[in-house]
């Protein structure tokens, strides 16, 4: 299945590229509009982000790569945790937020872990939502994109980061439902100036 969904992403992403060739790219941080992307989360944060969620991942591979490890995604931003993913069964979703937990630097989490299976074609269906929201920030001069990730499953598109105000939050949340095939939205992003961004 590994090989496959390799082959499946490499597809997607060829086709997509594509398909797109024609749109303005921002490359090295700036867009054809002008705008330059700082991002807010500081170097310090982002590296400490980077470790942790190695921290997590390395913690779902030794403990089970087969039920843990190779069915969940782990996003890390300023110390929130955000788990993604479609586990057999309910017991691997409460280990994985304990092992999640037991990490320094870990001040919250949102575990989406969802209980089932997910096959090859909505594996694909999940990549290419995740990819058309991609290419839609990075062409909208009123975002920084930078500041912003973002995770597909099961059609269920999650957003995570910090924005500048609440009308970037809306521009964003605007393209998001403006994708085909996306189910639902959960939006975990906050404003620059919001209070738990410094407790």
């Amino acid at each position: 299945m590994t090989i496959i969904r390799i082959f499946a992403f490499l597809a997607i992403i060829l086709s997509f590229l594509t398909i797109n060739s024609c749109v303005p790219i921002m490359v090295g941080g700036v867009s054809s509009g002008g705008l330059i992307l700082v991002q807010e989360r500081s170097t310090k944060q982002a590296g400490i982000d980077i470790l942790t969620k190695t921290k997590i991942e390395e913690a779902l591979f030794s403990n089970n790569y087969e039920n843990l490890f190779s069915k969940i995604r782990v996003i890390v931003y300023e110390g929130r945790v955000l788990l993604v993913g479609t586990v057999a069964k309910e017991q691997h979703k409460i280990k994985a937020e304990e092992l999640a937990k037991n990490m320094s630097n870990v001040r919250e989490i949102a575990n989406y872990i969802s209980i089932g299976k997910q096959g090859i074609v909505d594996y694909i269906k999940d990549t290419r939502i995740s990819l058309e929201l991609k290419a839609k920030l990075l062409t909208d001069k009123n975002v920084s994109e930078v500041n912003f990730t973002s995770t597909t499953e099961n059609r269920v598109l999650f957003i995570i980061g910090i924005a500048q105000n609440k009308t970037e939050i809306d521009i964003i949340l605007e393209h998001a439902s403006d994708i085909a095939g996306v189910k639902k939205i959960i939006n975990l992003i906050v404003e620059k100036d919001d209070p738990r961004r410094f407790n």
